[in-house]
């Protein structure tokens, strides 16, 4: 008879020191295998993932990736944290592309619309735009000696324009004086210049494969964390037989060549916190609270309360890129909704909110499916307060707001 059980150590913090497994009375250490989705400056979400695995103290066996996901795997085998950090932190956008001199960037998002018809011309006359700063920035960072003798396998994918399919290479396939070339070719977003290797041409790895866990998959790996840069409706994930930890963000993290200073500390905040919430040390639908506390404000109040809270803290757009104490979050969400409450009062004639309310009740809905979301929230929460006071009943196909419903009988508990 075959007895298996599985055990973890925690430190004081309650973050996993080793994991072990017990089957038939032998003990090995649990490791991963990691892969990593492309998605240009968006992948600095997958270094406070990094940085979250670090502290959680877990050990990999593999990394693989595509695009942004190749170089941020070649940093993990590197073992560099800091380093990644270091380059992330200080990233220019003349360290990734070499752009004319005349190209006038109205923002640091290069993919912004005003920029389109500099990267058309750039494709037209050249092929695209010159990356050719990120490769030598790259080698002033990721050590081909630390990669090379790792004991952490690495694989990437890139696409083949020639044989129109993806080329997945692990290390052992990639000549040393051709790492870097290879890592360009998995890196080649559409608007850059493609890479030639061996008379081949290659283009992003993202067009054929954006997150390479095949690559794992095949080799036997089958406890496999996937950190996803990847759209929402692009996730599904055929897992069969596989042992897989989804590490993924519902929050929008920006265009794929946006090097704003801001949304790169957001996404960095977020990939640590989304990691450490997979790994069950917060919880929340869109929000992160210690484990703790949300077990009880889930006790506290009664069933779908608070998604519909959390719901209602997405309208008022708080922020999302912390943690907050069960206290913090009904205090911050109760003030957001004082500030609506008293801007809705201010507007109300404005809007004619009594004219919208009658138009409401006799079923046409067309006014308020133009209203900003929290006035819109307002006018509900108006509408549901004096259905609980007088009873009264309407019939609304408020099915086409279910959020901003949710949202508004959630706060209705918020009442003294």
């Amino acid at each position: 008879m075959c007895k298996h059980a599985v055990f973890s150590r925690y430190n004081r913090d309650y973050t996993i020191v080793l994991r072990i497994q017990v089957s038939n009375g032998r003990i090995a250490v649990d490791k991963y295998a990691v892969t990593l989705a492309g998605g240009g400056s968006k992948g600095i979400y997958q270094i406070g993932a990094w940085k979250a695995l670090k502290e959680l103290g877990i050990e990999y066996e593999a990394v693989t990736g595509t695009s942004i996901g190749a170089i941020n795997g070649a940093f993990m085998v590197q073992g560099d944290l800091q380093k990644a950090k270091d380059m992330w932190k200080n990233l220019r956008m003349d360290q990734c592309v070499r752009l004319p001199e005349n190209a006038g960037l109205v923002s640091d998002n290069l993919m912004d619309r005003q920029h389109a018809g500099m990267i058309l011309k750039e494709v037209i006359t050249h092929g695209g735009i010159d990356q050719s700063p990120l490769y030598y920035l790259l080698v002033q960072y990721i050590d081909i000696s630390l990669i090379y003798s790792s004991s952490i396998d690495f694989g990437l994918c890139t696409y083949s324009l020639r044989n129109r399919s993806s080329l997945k290479v692990w290390r052992s396939d990639i000549p040393r004086d051709h790492f870097f070339s290879y890592i360009m070719a998995s890196s080649a977003l559409p608007g850059l210049r493609s890479v030639k290797l061996d008379n081949h041409v290659y283009l992003d790895g993202g067009i054929g494969d954006n997150l390479p866990f095949d690559m794992l998959r095949k080799r036997g790996l089958r406890n496999i964390i996937a950190i996803d840069l990847r759209p929402a409706k692009n996730r599904p994930i055929a897992t069969d037989r596989l042992r897989f930890t989804h590490i993924c963000n519902s929050l929008e993290l920006g265009g794929t060549l946006d090097l704003s200073p801001a949304v790169l500390s957001r996404n960095y905040e977020l990939g640590y916190l989304d990691t450490r919430k997979t790994f069950g040390f917060y919880d929340g639908i869109h929000y992160y609270l210690p484990v703790g506390d949300y077990r009880h404000l889930l006790a506290f109040f009664d069933d779908g309360v608070m998604p519909g809270l959390e719901q209602a803290a997405l309208l008022y757009e708080m922020r999302r890129d912390r943690v907050y104490t069960a206290e913090e979050f009904l205090r911050t969400l109760s003030w957001c909704r004082e500030k609506a409450q008293e801007q809705y009062a201010v507007e109300r004639k404005k809007i004619d909110a009594d004219g919208i309310i009658a138009a409401v009740r006799n079923g046409s809905l067309q006014r308020l499916k133009h209203m900003p979301s929290d006035v819109r929230l307002s006018l509900l929460m108006e509408l549901m307060s004096e259905v609980k006071k007088n009873g009264s009943k309407w019939s609304i196909p408020l099915s086409l707001f279910r959020d901003v419903d949710l949202a508004a009988g959630a706060l209705l508990h918020l009442e003294p």
